[in-house]
């Protein structure tokens, strides 16, 4: 049955493998906190994102920031 965990740099992610597992829990232990530049929250972001799973979102569909 998959699981379903949540973060900041990809937001949800369906479990549904040890390779999923491991993909989740490598880029939790390589992100660190930070500002997002869109929100101004401060979450847990892979070392080269500025903006947070839901800023990322926005932009794509055309918000400015």
């Amino acid at each position: 049955m998959p699981r379903t965990y949540c973060d900041d740099n990809f937001g949800t992610y369906e479990i549904q493998s040890e390779e999923d597992i491991e993909f989740y829990q490598a880029n939790q232990r390589r992100s660190v906190k930070k500002k997002c530049s869109g929100c101004g929250r401060v979450v847990r972001l892979l070392p080269q994102y500025v903006l947070c799973n839901s800023c990322a979102d926005k932009a794509e569909k055309g918000w400015d920031f």
